[in-house]
């Protein structure tokens, strides 16, 4: 009547939806097995440190999940389906996707997943200095003065970024990538109709965090240009840091704030912690978005290209990292997707 989407239902058994999900469980198991070992090394209680931040994240990830559903489903009424009344079109759509079980319970899978990952990601990062102390900066400077011909990267996107209009522009869009991440991994736990599609994603997503933002962060432990004096590397980069409050004078640069925050934390025990600028996530994950948009369509696939580009270079620009961060993460995440896509066709939800 309404056009509905017709979805076939089915019982629901613990053992079949924790089969489905079996690679994603093992996957962020060991993350929080590696953030209990980290906690017991460091003799704190790692269940005491991330319980605060548990019903914090799972309401901002709730409210995500439940923001996108509705937008998802208002999309496919607006542009698919087209009925005459897309509100009744909507509520009847709704009944019919909540009614297939196996879809709710795989998605409650992928929330409570996430919902670790995001904890476990959090309390490790937080202690990285702890387990490794920051020392990789001077390396990755002179790195990165190596690969671009003897000059800091940041110099030479002053003739493209040196703007202050600019510079807030790259900054919205390095705070729109807090938004998209949410939405494109609401959207994996969601829309099941290529099973093995949201898997790679999701996998590939836990991947990311854990390999590269934790295992790595406490490998090449480094803070990133914005803090190199702070932390007693020297003033390499306070022309870029004075560029940047400068150009707050004439339209705003809310990375400053962050900056701030971040340095707060570490020095006076402040509300936001968790310095590391080896490897990129921010990079990392764009880049990540980019390759799941391609598996949707190849406009989706180039625009988020734009978008991780734009993310690159104000990755840079905005001192959080080195261009070496950006690169290494890159390739990290081609080869994290090769290997999430090769163990979804041996473990994944339709094997």
């Amino acid at each position: 009547m309404f056009n509905s989407v017709e979805l076939p239902t089915s019982g629901f058994r613990t053992p079949s939806v924790l089969r489905r999900n079996r690679l994603l469980l093992a996957v962020v198991g060991l993350h929080v097995l590696s953030g209990i070992a980290v906690s017991l090394y460091l003799g704190a209680s790692f269940w005491t440190e991330v319980l605060p931040i548990v019903m914090r994240a799972a309401q901002v990830l709730f409210t995500f999940m439940i923001a996108n559903f509705l937008l998802w489903r208002f999309a496919v009424a607006i542009f698919i389906a087209k009925p005459r009344k897309p509100i009744h079109w909507m509520i009847a759509d709704a009944r019919g996707l909540l009614s297939n079980r196996t879809h709710v319970m795989d998605a409650i899978a992928g929330y409570i997943s996430v919902i670790l990952l995001i904890v476990t990601f959090s309390y490790l990062k937080d202690e990285i200095p702890s387990v490794n102390p920051y020392s990789w900066d001077p390396l990755f400077a002179q790195l990165d003065r190596f690969l671009h011909g003897g000059h800091d990267p940041w110099t030479l996107l002053q003739a493209i970024l040196g703007s202050p209009y600019l510079t807030t522009l790259v900054n919205m869009a390095y705070h729109g990538w807090f938004v998209l991440i949410y939405m494109a991994v609401c959207l994996a736990c969601i829309d099941r109709r290529d099973p093995n599609r949201s898997m790679t994603f999701l996998v590939a997503f836990a991947l990311c965090w854990s390999i590269g933002g934790n295992l790595m962060a406490i490998i090449f432990s480094s803070v990133g240009p914005v803090y190199y004096q702070p932390f007693g590397f020297g003033d390499t980069f306070v022309p870029l840091v004075e560029f940047l409050h400068e150009s707050h004078e004439i339209s705003p640069v809310w990375a400053l704030e962050w900056h701030q925050l971040l340095l707060d934390g570490y020095f006076n025990d402040g509300p936001i912690s968790g310095i590391s600028a080896m490897p990129s996530m921010h990079v990392a994950t764009s880049v990540l978005l980019a390759i799941y948009g391609f598996s949707y369509s190849r406009w989706l696939g180039w625009s988020l290209t734009a978008f991780a580009v734009v993310i690159m270079l104000g990755s840079v620009h905005l001192a959080w990292h080195y261009a070496i961060d950006g690169y290494v993460s890159t390739a990290l995440v081609f080869f994290l997707w090769w290997l999430a896509k090769k163990l979804t066709a041996r473990f994944g939800p339709e094997t």
